[in-house]
């Protein structure tokens, strides 16, 4: 436990890293806050709950179909200057809104607008700070620094929620003033990163698509962790919704659910890069996968909510640890200069059939109750298992050796 404690001080005391470290942290926290106020707006002003889901279908539809050409704006545009952009871009729409508010409420539209906006700006953004990530800390360090950026983001999504809340009962316009400011924040720290430089810029040119498709044809390691991660993206998704649209479904259950679910995933951050380096990706992915189908498993043979949510609880532990292991490796396998368009093009691919998770989920429980349900989402785990067996040789990628903790 020292030995992991002193390896995350050491990327720690990169400023680079910290001064980014702490712009998205603050940035997170202000959108975790308007995550809940956004449909509590929405339906306060429609008084419609139906109209106001729009909004999360809108969602949903944006982060997806924008995947591919953000993560080409990604390899287009210089980091910062990209970083720049997207959170001038969403600092402008949550004003907009916090206005619009205080005027006495913004129309359906508006927050429409807000949401696709707002989430094709953090789509580009992404890319783009992995890329900063990649440029200001060094290989042999990546791992840690993919799981301080987990842990940033899983703090976040504990605490900004209930602030959220609490933030909208002071004042209808407060919790998007609150993420005004944290995109304020954000601005300030991400200037005094390393400027970078646009990509292809001679040749006035966009860079080509298909560049990331093959890219990803050739890469064993990619097809491989697709291939686990259509399945498993559909799974986690289609488990959520089981505990959601259950029979008795209560809300202070649900919340309670998801919250246990957060702080798993907060635990699991802490021990992604130690299990990464320990195990090797492949036995992580297949670890994962097994341990997923046993927890849908135990669900489906315990029943009710308790049942449920600790499968998610189960789920949600390990999502960090093989999602920080993939992140690192495509950190390390990927070009800098297609970076962006193979991260877009794989977040498109794997996320395809997320879209079915709802109905997926509502028809078995309405057909065939939670039992069949949750049988079908461990199936889709073992699934992820296979997916790994098979392509084991490509996952076999060997991560640069720990730095040397710094004596304390």
């Amino acid at each position: 436990m020292s030995r992991l404690l002193a390896r995350f001080r050491l990327v720690g005391a990169n400023p680079m890293f910290r001064r980014l470290w702490v712009g998205q942290f603050t940035s997170e926290l202000g959108s975790s806050m308007t995550v809940l106020a956004l449909p509590l707006l929405a339906v306060a002003v429609t008084g419609s709950p139906g109209r106001a889901s729009v909004l999360a279908t809108l969602g949903f539809l944006t982060t997806w179909l924008t995947a591919v050409p953000a993560g080409q704006l990604a390899d287009r545009v210089a980091p910062r200057r990209l970083m720049l952009a997207c959170d001038t871009v969403r600092l402008a729409a949550v004003t907009t809104v916090a206005a619009a508010t205080l005027l006495g409420g913004p129309p359906l539209w508006l927050l429409g607008v807000t949401t696709v906006v707002s989430g094709a700006a953090m789509m580009a953004f992404g890319p783009a700070a992995a890329k900063m990530v990649r440029t200001v800390v060094p290989a042999e360090q990546l791992p840690e620094a993919v799981s301080a950026n987990q842990i940033r983001g899983y703090t976040a999504s504990i605490v900004g929620p209930s602030a959220g809340g609490a933030l909208f009962a002071l004042g209808r316009a407060v919790p998007f003033a609150a993420d005004a400011v944290s995109y304020l924040v954000s601005l300030l720290c991400v200037r005094g990163l390393p400027a970078g430089r646009d990509a292809e810029a001679t040749a006035r040119t966009w860079p080509r698509l298909r560049e990331g498709l093959r890219v990803l044809r050739r890469t064993p390691f990619l097809l491989a962790t697709l291939a686990y991660s259509v399945p498993a993206n559909l799974a986690v998704s289609m488990l959520l919704y089981v505990l959601l649209l259950r029979p008795g479904a209560a809300g202070g259950g649900i919340g309670a659910s998801l919250s246990a679910g957060a702080v798993c995933g907060l635990l699991g951050s802490t021990v992604a890069a130690a299990a990464h380096r320990r195990f090797g990706l492949w036995r992580v992915m297949a670890a994962t996968g097994a341990v997923r189908a046993a927890a849908a498993l135990t669900a489906a043979a315990v029943g009710g909510p308790v049942g449920i949510g600790l499968a998610l609880a189960a789920v949600l532990l390990l999502a960090p640890v093989v999602g920080a292991a993939i992140s690192t490796t495509t950190l390390l396998v990927v070009d800098y200069e297609v970076y962006g368009r193979v991260s877009g093009t794989t977040s498109f691919i794997a996320g395809a059939l997320q879209p079915l998770a709802p109905a997926a989920a509502g028809v078995l429980l309405q057909t065939a109750g939670a039992t069949a349900a949750l049988a079908v989402v461990a199936a889709l785990f073992a699934l992820c298992v296979l997916a790994v067996l098979a392509g084991r040789r490509g996952l076999a990628v060997t991560v640069p050796a720990a730095p040397d903790p710094v004596p304390a």
